[in-house]
């Protein structure tokens, strides 16, 4: 058993027994993404003394709003992923204890440092990712990112600050819908002429038609795809460096003890751990040799 997971087994036998007894936390999904439910299960282990149970925002503001008005006084925390679920418990609950996860920009979705309230942060340090993609593709020095400002616009302008310390060259195509998606993209494998395209976790990109649209037209073009997540490499993209959704769980988990047992505390954001993941067969078809030393460095390749 690792620390970390030694730590959570402790919490979970003893914070329990500050609170007196098994509390009810509301678990808010602002999607039902199939790439959180590794996270979600590790959460359900490491808080398995307390009650969770999980609501389905389906994206919608209003039944946000309307969700987590209706769960007031009747819940002892919050447990909420991605933007919309954290801004809604910030905008309507903000006195219940809140853990915040899957937003790129925590200080903008609420999730500041304050008494009752902290989370995990949804990426590990844009440098270390874009040094991960360069190991991996050390040719593809032109990486091209589709991206709404208002979702990762911090997270593309921390690229551009680390791109020169890797040896890249971002190059950016503001999004403002996902009716755009295609002319960006077009543009970025035209005109452009990128070697790789970065997909952020931006939530214009993260519905399955966009992401469908995306993969296909990249590998049409002959051009990897640099991802966030395992389920994106699965799904056709060469590589990503993102977080380990069941580390982010655990971390949810420990998090969520803490203040059950410390009321009004004060938690700064954890670092997820990265977790390198790697397609191979992806790699094959566009005929690019993946070092020896990035390939035995995966956690995972497919």
């Amino acid at each position: 058993m690792t620390s970390r997971r030694l730590l959570v087994a402790l919490l979970a036998l003893v914070l329990p027994a500050a609170t007196s007894q098994a509390a009810e936390v509301a678990v808010l999904k602002s999607t039902d993404s199939a790439a959180w439910r590794p996270a979600l299960d590790a959460l359900r282990r490491a808080a398995a003394a307390h009650t969770l149970q999980e609501f389905d925002l389906r994206g919608d503001k209003a039944e946000a709003d309307r969700v987590v008005a209706a769960l007031k006084g009747k819940v002892a925390a919050l447990v909420a992923l991605g933007p919309l679920a954290v801004q809604s418990a910030r905008e309507i609950a903000p006195e219940l204890p809140l853990v915040g996860c899957m937003v790129s920009d925590p200080a903008k979705s609420g999730l500041a440092a304050a008494p009752n309230v902290t989370g995990v942060a949804l990426h590990p340090p844009v440098k270390n990712q874009l040094a991960a993609f360069r190991m991996v593709n050390p040719r593809g020095v032109r990486v091209g990112v589709l991206y709404n400002p208002d979702n990762v616009g911090r997270m593309v302008q921390e690229a551009q600050k680390a791109a020169a310390v890797v040896r890249l060259v971002i190059v950016e195509r503001a999004i403002s819908s996902a009716r755009d998606v295609p002319q960006g993209l077009r543009a970025l494998l035209g005109g452009d002429g990128i070697d790789a395209l970065w997909l952020p976790p931006d939530p214009l990109l993260l519905g399955e038609e966009a992401r469908r649209f995306v993969l296909q037209e990249t590998l049409k073009a002959g051009k990897p795809v640099y991802a966030y997540s395992a389920a994106l490499v699965q799904e056709g993209a060469l590589v990503s460096n993102g977080a380990d959704m069941t580390n982010t769980g655990e971390q949810a988990g420990e998090l969520l003890l803490r203040l059950l047992g410390e009321k009004g505390a004060r938690i700064e954001l954890a670092m997820p751990k990265a977790e390198l993941v790697i397609n191979k067969r992806i790699a094959d078809r566009l005929k690019l040799e993946i070092p020896a030393d990035a390939l035995k460095a995966a956690a995972k390749v497919y």
